[in-house]
């Protein structure tokens, strides 16, 4: 599961550490087997490859998912046996967690809300939502949580040029009255305040909550394989950009990058103590024709059907991808790996559909 940057950011024990500190916490070491996570959102990209991840580092996995996505995540988990348990859920900001959260030994928080027309509403969901199951977590006793933002929660200058290094202890500057007095704000400016919102929202309980062990992290795109749990794009014989992700407001802004953070990160917070005055060198960034150069090199069946190569000037990486291995002991995917790995399951994902009858165009 590929993605483009990372921040990692625990409140451990009683000690109250402020926004951007690196901390190791979160959920239980691998070295107690068994263990249950509660995944929400688990039918998502993102959702099925942190299930996957936690039934290979030994913990057994109950996801939520949509009542409406239920029969079809039964059928799709069920690779993974009696390690993995889906149930529905479908009001995260106002429903009752009580059944869904026994024996939990640890919540990770990925499922996002579905898109809202209204802003109120939109924030009022991602928000309560957030806080609704992370309350009644703390009520049932757990204190290990791990929440997935966005990197549009620390800046988007790099959307418009500024490469600036991102920093942990930086919130992107956004209200939840400016967006709500604004006149036609646009579904992207709420998204961004979803998310600042939410995760302030996450901090502000944590702060208030010592005993709670919170991990935060804000990645950008998502590049790569399917996990097995992830069967969008196999329900249907035609396949739009957005069922892709669940972050369907940026395929208008997407801009390829090509490197790593495997979803193990939520599973491996709390295997390593970090030092916090490291510096580890900047990571490199990937330019696109790179990408389409490798594909054309790696899969030469396939030239004529990529995207022509594209020289960028002066672009660099505003992450640091040095803690991953640092904080968590976890090596980044090769970008070509990557890059590769997502072709091939998009060529995977054509021949299926051929056997189900689809006529595609490779044009």
């Amino acid at each position: 599961m590929p993605v483009t940057a990372f921040k990692l950011i625990t409140k451990k024990g009683d000690v109250a550490h402020r926004h951007g500190d690196v901390i190791a916490g979160g959920l239980p070491s691998s070295t107690e087997p068994k263990d249950l996570v509660l995944v929400t959102g688990a039918s998502g990209y993102l959702g099925a490859h942190v299930i996957e991840q936690l039934v290979k580092a030994e913990y057994r996995a109950r996801g939520t998912v949509r009542s409406t996505k239920l029969a079809t995540s039964r059928d799709a988990f069920s690779v993974y046996g009696d390690d993995v348990e889906i149930v529905g859920l479908d009001d995260l900001a106002g429903g009752d967690f009580s059944d869904v959260l026994k024996d939990v030994d640890a919540v990770i928080h990925v499922a996002a809300p579905i898109s809202e027309d209204n802003a109120e509403q939109a924030l009022k969901v991602a928000v309560d939502g957030s806080l609704n199951i992370l309350r009644q977590a703390e009520k049932h006793g757990i204190k290990n949580f791990a929440y997935a933002s966005s990197i549009v929660a620390l800046s988007t200058a790099f959307l418009r040029g500024d490469y600036s290094p991102l920093k942990g202890d930086e919130w992107f500057p956004i209200t939840k009255e400016e967006v709500l007095n604004g006149k036609d704000v646009d579904p992207y400016t709420i998204y961004i305040a979803e998310k600042v919102l939410s995760e302030k929202a996450v901090w502000e309980f944590a702060e208030q909550h010592p005993h709670i062990e919170l991990t935060t992290v804000n990645p950008p795109f998502f590049y790569g394989p399917f996990a097995p749990g992830y069967r969008t794009p196999h329900e249907t014989n035609t396949v739009s950009m957005s069922s892709m992700s669940t972050m369907s407001v940026f395929w208008d802004l997407l801009d390829p990058t090509a490197v790593s953070l495997p979803s193990t990160a939520f599973v491996k917070t709390s295997e390593t103590s970090p030092s916090p005055s490291s510096q580890p060198s900047p990571n490199r960034w990937v330019e696109p024709s790179e990408m389409v150069r490798l594909v054309e090199r790696e899969r030469p069946e396939l030239v004529g059907r990529i995207s022509k190569v594209v020289e960028r000037v002066g672009v660099r990486s505003v992450v640091d991808l040095g803690r991953l291995k640092e904080v968590l002991g976890v090596e980044v995917r090769p970008w070509q790996q990557t890059v590769l790995d997502g072709v091939d399951a998009l060529i995977d994902l054509e021949k299926e559909w051929e056997q189900r009858g689809a006529k595609l165009s490779r044009a």
